[in-house]
């Protein structure tokens, strides 16, 4: 049986004060951290001055909610502040088309390009950062047949049918840097062949303009590019002999066929300060790269590169040629 206990009347006043003590202990503690809080603040402020120089700051507005209005079930509700694209004809867009690179054969075959470079191109001397660039990122491998599709990083040029080859990559990459292009070249390319060599310039300049003489070539390269990506180079069937009057003058002009004298028509369209390299064929044959720079005076300037051997350059020049031999 549990005993009473009860307390007697001093030990109650005990009790009390203790509580009393208590409380006003935890008083006396928050007026003491209320009152050191307020007191650095009113330290501190003197301290704080402001730049005449500075811009006051202006907190960022709230965030616009997006409207409840209904839309139609098939277009998908604008952001706010959205702004729509510029349409590809669009004569105020002055932002240039470049190549976009979401094809599935960019991401395949790295390594094999990368050696490529290493190895064929940068391995021989070529050193401008544009071109081997270029070389690395184009999938050379797309522009050939299935048929040589195992020797599409090959050191050698490959049939494309028609009589035609896709040039070595060294060859492609050589003419590419002879030429010096930069971001606003317009390049003019005599023979489309595979499209190949004029990937590689549209990775560098703004515009490629390339012509093909082989109706069904035309067609596939520009097909290719179109399913590649890229924008800036447009593709026209026809005899590169006469050039592309309607988009003259260019910056550069590469030819990739053969021929035994330079057409007249491409020299007009050579732009001044520009530079043209294309296959020459001498009398005996022989194929050597021809490299012709234009002053600002309009003279022209002729240089022997290096050997070569390409297909024969076909259609005008080969009657005018005929008939100059005659």
């Amino acid at each position: 049986m549990l005993e009473e206990y009860e307390y007697t009347e001093p030990s109650r006043k005990r009790v009390y004060v203790l509580l009393l003590f208590l409380v006003l202990l935890a008083g006396i503690a928050i007026l003491v951290a209320f009152w050191t809080t307020g007191l650095k603040g009113v330290l501190a402020a003197p301290d704080k001055q402001t730049d005449a120089n500075l811009a006051p700051v202006v907190p960022s507005p709230p965030a616009v909610e997006r409207s409840n209005a209904p839309t139609e079930p098939n277009k998908p509700p604008a952001e706010a502040n959205e702004q729509k694209p510029a349409e590809p004809n669009d004569p105020n867009n002055k932002q240039p088309l470049r190549p976009v690179h979401k094809h599935p054969a960019f991401t395949e075959r790295v390594a094999e390009r990368a050696r490529m470079v290493d190895w064929q191109i940068e391995g021989r001397g070529l050193r401008d950062p544009n071109v081997l660039t270029a070389m690395r990122v184009v999938p050379r491998h797309a522009f050939v047949p299935e048929t040589e599709d195992r020797y599409a990083y090959a050191d050698r040029p490959l049939p494309i049918g028609y009589e035609q080859t896709i040039s070595q990559p060294y060859i492609v990459a050589f003419m590419t840097e002879t030429l010096k292009l930069d971001p606003n070249s317009t390049v003019l390319e005599i023979g489309t062949g595979s499209g190949y060599q004029a990937a590689v310039c549209a990775e560098i300049c703004r515009q490629v303009y390339t012509i093909e003489i082989v109706e069904d070539l035309a067609k596939s390269a520009m097909k290719r590019l179109k399913e590649l990506g890229y924008p800036n180079v447009s593709v026209k069937a026809g005899d590169g002999y006469f050039g592309w009057p309607e988009h003259a003058p260019f910056d550069a002009i590469i030819g990739t066929a053969a021929a035994g004298r330079i057409p007249e028509p491409l020299i007009q369209q050579l732009k001044p300060g520009g530079r043209m390299i294309l296959p020459y064929s001498d009398r005996e044959g022989l194929q050597y790269l021809l490299l012709i720079t234009k002053d600002q005076k309009g003279e022209l300037r002729k240089s022997t590169v290096m050997p070569v051997r390409f297909v024969p350059m076909t259609g005008e020049v080969q009657k005018a040629q005929s008939e100059s031999n005659k």
